[in-house]
């Protein structure tokens, strides 16, 4: 089976090794690959270039857009929050609390990045000066997961506390939204165009929409299907991954969930992210990227 709305792209990638994917302004994909520790970037033209971190416990595990060109990454094994553009690493530092468990992390409007820290059940903020500050989460074991931002709030799944926490500007001490369902768990979460911020709760198989003035929603995709990662999109919605299935879906500004299977026998996706053109760009579990003309409406194929 094919579908020309999908393009598949070798980038030279570890099996399972791809962790994360962000877009730049410039059209440029960027993903890591923890397995062979280096960061790679497709260009718009699809030229490739893979920027080794230069050590060799190196493990990068998140990257986010930082400027037009170039991208936050976050390197678990040693510690380090990193600065890339075309031409390579330009720029680091390291996280005060040693093994710390460097995961998400986003870049902000100021030029400062927040990002996760998974073994220390903190965050962390790096500012324009290259100082970087500790937070605790805002609940004892709430386990951050994932961070996303508006350009200037951050805000971050807490699973283990059942709630998201949210920080804007210099705050300290995060404020939290809580849910009704004691069992929540949001764990990824994104920020769209709008404001609102998506969250994926794997345990409940529900995508949530937290709305700007504090409204919860939340979608259930059909048969059971378990939602993973998120990407919220330019036009009101958010697209997702779902557990151990080559598929992807989509919920709109409305709540209506449509489903697409990825052609052919390529893998699963691992990471999600859409582009400001309404393209989606996907990882694969096999090391590929995925390129998904979204045509901006129903159409067969989508169920």
């Amino acid at each position: 089976m094919t579908d020309p709305r999908f393009s598949f792209h070798d980038v030279g990638a570890s099996t399972g090794g791809v962790r994360a994917l962000a877009i730049t302004d410039d059209s440029a994909v960027w993903c890591v690959d923890c397995s062979a520790a280096v960061v790679m970037r497709r260009s718009s033209d699809g030229e490739l270039s893979r920027f080794a971190l230069g050590e060799a416990t190196a493990e990068p595990r998140s990257v986010s857009a930082a400027t037009r060109d170039s991208v936050w990454v976050t390197d678990r094994g040693t510690d380090r929050i990193l600065r890339l553009d075309p031409s390579g690493v330009v720029w680091s530092t390291r996280a005060p609390t040693p093994d710390a468990g460097l995961g998400d992390i986003v870049g902000l409007d100021d030029g400062s990045a927040w990002f996760i820290e998974e073994r220390a059940d903190a965050i962390g903020r790096v500012d324009i000066l290259g100082r970087v500050t500790e937070f605790a989460p805002g609940a004892v074991g709430g386990e951050p997961y994932s961070i996303a931002s508006d350009g200037t709030s951050v805000w971050f799944g807490l699973p283990g506390a059942h709630a998201i926490a949210y920080a804007r500007g210099g705050d300290s001490q995060p404020g939290l939204v809580r849910f009704h369902d004691p069992i929540a768990a949001p764990t990824d979460v994104s920020v769209g165009d709008d404001g609102c911020l998506w969250f994926a709760d794997p345990g409940r198989r529900v995508i949530g929409r937290l709305a700007r003035g504090g409204a919860v929603d939340e979608f259930v995709p059909a048969e059971g299907l378990r939602p993973t990662r998120v990407g919220a999109d330019s036009r009101g919605g958010c697209w997702f991954t779902i557990q151990q299935r080559a598929s992807i879906g989509r919920v709109d500004g409305d709540g209506r969930i449509t489903t697409i299977d990825i052609p052919g026998d390529r893998g699963i996706p691992v990471a999600i992210a859409a582009a400001p053109s309404g393209d989606v760009w996907l990882a694969l579990d096999s090391g590929d990227l995925v390129c998904f003309a979204y045509p901006g409406d129903p159409a067969d194929g989508i169920q």
